[in-house]
């Protein structure tokens, strides 16, 4: 490990959240406030935010089909506070609405198209450009913007697409022949069989292989396929770097062009969170007692949200905040097993 990574360490704050398989929260600006999903006595769930270690309960949003809409998940939040996502049934994911909330106030919107099974917001920019997708009527997934008030279908080829992130000057990122729903609803980030695009003021660039985040600079953070495995990967100008050579997968990329995601290490089949940057390379940041971690996001301030499986078998998210004392040391990665080792389960 050189000195640079060596000086920067990390406090981990747990989080309040409900884990991710149980509509927790994968939200953070680049102020530091995170939104998620906090549980009620009545088995709803309701919409939080969490600052500097204090969580305000936000609600339920009103003007749901019916009250058993009571389960919202959280995708993006700008740096104004505006949170969008999805709200469904304890019956599963379909039917679904989107929401945004923005200085204290809900708005549910109808489907793109009536006829459609469910909707998710799944990013929001500055300017309150809020893209994701619908669930059609034939089992097909169809990406949209949100603007100035109206939809408008993204000019994407696919039978199946969605928009995943859009950065303050209005470039579009997303996937199409798609299986990330079971991300977006369980925090399981696998699927080989997704192929990205960037959409930028109404010119669509395909990808060789899958994108999750973009930045301002438009570069984009994913993976692509090789020898059937997924590894991380960045694109810039189309042009994909892989930048973490083992079974792995970005999910973040801040303005720094400092991505975050998970990867495989070679001695086991749990996963570890892992943060790269040009300068300094990828190192391992799971933090200390847990078995398992993923990245979820990381901001302009280098802080990092994630989630995870502690020891002792509980889940949940946590933060990480860059600190000289903090006591999370960045990690070499795990590369290959020693001599003797068992694969661990």
């Amino acid at each position: 490990m050189n000195s640079c990574l060596a000086a920067e360490r990390y406090d981990v704050t747990p989080l309040p959240f409900i884990p991710f398989s149980n509509t927790g929260g994968e939200a953070l600006n680049n102020n530091g406030v995170v939104a998620g999903g906090i549980a009620n006595s009545d088995g709803s769930v309701s919409l939080a935010e969490w600052s500097k270690g204090v969580l305000t309960d936000l609600g339920l949003p009103p003007g749901l089909p019916s009250h058993e809409f009571n389960m919202p998940r959280v995708f993006g939040i700008n740096d104004h506070g505006a949170v969008v996502g999805t709200i469904h049934t304890s019956a599963g994911d379909l039917p679904s609405r989107w929401f945004m909330y923005e200085r204290g106030r809900f708005t549910v919107l109808p489907l793109a198209d009536p006829t459609d099974l469910g909707g998710a917001a799944v990013s929001i920019n500055n300017r309150g450009e809020v893209v994701g997708y619908d669930h059609t009527s034939s089992n097909k997934l169809v990406g949209w913007l949100w603007s100035n008030g109206a939809y408008s279908r993204l000019p994407v080829s696919g039978t199946s697409t969605a928009a995943l992130g859009i950065n303050s000057s209005g470039t579009i990122i997303g996937n199409r022949r798609l299986r990330f729903v079971r991300r977006l609803l369980t925090g399981q980030l696998r699927s080989t069989g997704e192929r990205g695009y960037v959409l930028n003021h109404g010119t669509t660039q395909y990808l060789a292989g899958f994108v999750y985040a973009i930045n301002d600079l438009g570069e984009g953070a994913g993976g692509s396929i090789s020898n059937g495995q997924a590894m991380a990967t960045v694109f810039k100008n189309g042009i994909a770097t892989v930048i973490v050579s083992l079974p792995s997968s970005a999910v973040g990329i801040n303005s720094a062009a400092t991505v975050v995601g998970s990867y495989q290490p070679a001695d086991c089949k749990r996963r570890h969170l892992f943060s790269w940057s040009a300068n300094s390379g990828a190192f391992d940041l799971t933090p200390d007692g847990y078995h398992s971690a993923e990245a979820a996001a990381i901001n302009d301030r280098g802080d990092i949200l994630g989630f995870g499986e502690t020891v002792s078998g509980k889940s949940g998210y946590f933060f990480l905040t860059p600190d000289p004392n903090g006591g999370l040391m960045p990690k070499a990665l795990i590369t290959a097993p020693p001599a003797g080792a068992r694969f661990l389960s």
